[in-house]
């Protein structure tokens, strides 16, 4: 049965760099889809079966078995065993990383998140402090949904590196806050602007009166608190 903890012969390892202590090291895969099971996939590279797990999103994007596919990777070593996961373009696999850096995150968790959000969603709700969207993911509580938020707030810059501004929720110039998730955070946002606040000055202000308020708070108290953090 294939799986994505695989033993490499000595045919492949042209493929691979290698880690400290001689392990190797999958860095890019191109070849053929052999098979599909949920998200975990068996690519056909020069004869040999790669297994590589790898977000919901994309299993559904490469398409069928037969077609030709390539995955950026991430490596990651269990004693003589390389676990592989893949993924559609290089700048998430740099989110993955982000993610996995964050104290309990596994790779499993990591995963998840990204089955069940878009890298441009994780990082509007991690600005928008919107602890609730985090715990919709299976396997995510109220103290894991915090301690996402709060380190990754802390790499925001890195976590929209390499992102295409439709993801990073910007319309504008490079830089500019993301809109906030929510019905609330989205109609104070509109409320604001109705007061002539700039787009960019409401998104920010509503971001910081979320994070000030919590998820929970109302458009009424967004609004109030927001126009405490407008600039003028």
């Amino acid at each position: 049965m294939w799986h994505n903890m695989v033993r490499f012969p000595p045919a492949a390892r042209h493929a691979a760099g290698t880690l400290g202590g001689g392990h190797l090291m999958i860095e890019y895969l191109r070849g053929q889809l052999l098979s599909t099971s949920g998200n975990h996939l068996v690519i056909d590279v020069g004869g040999v079966g790669y297994g590589v797990t790898v977000p919901a999103s994309a299993a559904e994007a490469l398409g069928a078995p037969g077609v030709g596919v390539q995955v950026w990777v991430r490596t990651w070593v269990r004693e003589d065993m390389l676990q592989l996961y893949g993924f559609r373009q290089l700048h998430e696999r740099d989110f993955f990383d982000e993610l996995t850096a964050v104290s309990g995150v596994g790779p499993s968790m990591a995963l998840a998140l990204m089955s069940a959000l878009s890298a441009g969603e994780i990082l509007q709700a991690v600005l928008a402090s919107d602890i609730s969207r985090f715990k919709r993911v299976k396997g995510i509580g109220q103290r894991m949904a915090e301690k996402l938020v709060m380190e990754l707030r802390r790499r925001a810059d890195r976590l929209a590196a390499g992102l295409p501004a439709s993801e990073r929720g910007v319309s504008g110039a490079a830089g500019e806050e993301p809109a906030p998730a929510g019905e609330a955070a989205r109609e104070a946002v509109m409320a604001l602007e109705a007061l002539d606040v700039r787009p960019a000055q409401a998104r920010r202000a509503i971001a910081l009166a979320l994070e000030a308020l919590g998820p929970d708070a109302t458009t009424e108290q967004l609004v109030r608190e927001g126009l405490k953090h407008r600039r003028g």
